[in-house]
């Protein structure tokens, strides 16, 4: 259901609501080359976007973002849709 949350439970079995459960962190999946590659390159991309300003900028900005984050968490939602680990 959209908007829930899931908390942790006591010994009790009560929900305890000041300490949501998180979900575990995505596996790496990206090697550390292809890591340092798109944490430069994505943020060499975002930082020229947010230079240029306006909504071209901001545009330039947001497509920098997703190679940096990628290389920044060393995850690949695309690697994981198609089953490829890099990283071994």
């Amino acid at each position: 259901m959209a908007g829930t949350a899931e908390y942790a439970q006591t010994r009790q079995g009560v929900r305890d609501l000041n300490h949501p459960v998180r979900s575990p962190r995505p596996a790496v999946n990206v090697g550390p080359g292809e890591q340092a590659a798109s944490t430069i390159g994505g943020a060499v991309i975002a930082g020229l976007g947010v230079s240029q300003g306006g909504w071209a900028g901001l545009a330039l900005a947001a497509l920098g973002g997703a190679p940096a984050y990628r290389g920044a968490t060393g995850h690949c939602s695309v690697y994981s849709a198609l089953g490829v680990n890099a990283a071994r």
